[in-house]
């Protein structure tokens, strides 16, 4: 599987796309220059109007379509995390639902340690990262059920961001 493919699955699927995320940190190159501007002290949301994938998930959750996560966080939160937290808000505005779980809060978390999507209850993309926090590749997973229950698991022990970040966080709501 490449991400051609990964791409196809999400042209043809029709009603949902859930990701589990357990990383401290994702390297990402196209983040590259939001996160030097967030370690600059720079607090800026993005907007479907300048974002491409917020403008997907709006025009997508718009027709009804689910997009929804959990990230299941260890503390000390890294400060990619504390970027990623501040910058999901701008998700939650463009229509995804999502979710925080503190893996320290929650025995039940402590299994959760692979990152996936699952795409319309129908399929599972496993996301394979290096120890740092760089993309390796995708995976098609052929056996789906145990990613549907640690998608249940993660679900039942996490909280709406907003209110996470209410409790929790209060210091990176924007």
């Amino acid at each position: 599987m490449d991400l051609d493919d990964v791409a196809r699955l999400f042209q043809r699927s029709t009603r949902s796309a859930f990701r589990l995320e357990t990383l401290p940190q994702y390297l990402v190159p196209q983040e590259e220059e939001a996160l030097a501007a967030w370690r600059a002290g720079e607090r800026r949301l993005d907007t479907p109007a300048d974002s491409p994938w917020l403008a997907r998930i709006k025009a997508s959750t718009d027709r009804g379509y689910r997009w929804y996560r959990v990230h299941v966080l260890d503390y000390p939160l890294s400060e990619y995390s504390e970027f990623e937290l501040f910058g999901y808000q701008a998700n939650e505005a463009a229509g995804e639902e999502v979710f925080i779980a503190d893996r320290g809060c929650s025995p039940g978390l402590e299994r959760l340690r692979e990152d996936f999507w699952v795409i319309d209850d129908s399929a599972v993309i496993r996301m394979i990262y290096d120890h740092e926090g760089r993309f390796l590749r995708p995976e098609l997973a052929e056996n789906i059920g145990p990613y549907l229950e640690m998608r249940s698991i993660a679900l039942r022990h996490s909280d709406p961001l907003s209110d996470f970040l209410a409790r929790r966080e209060p210091r990176l709501i924007a």
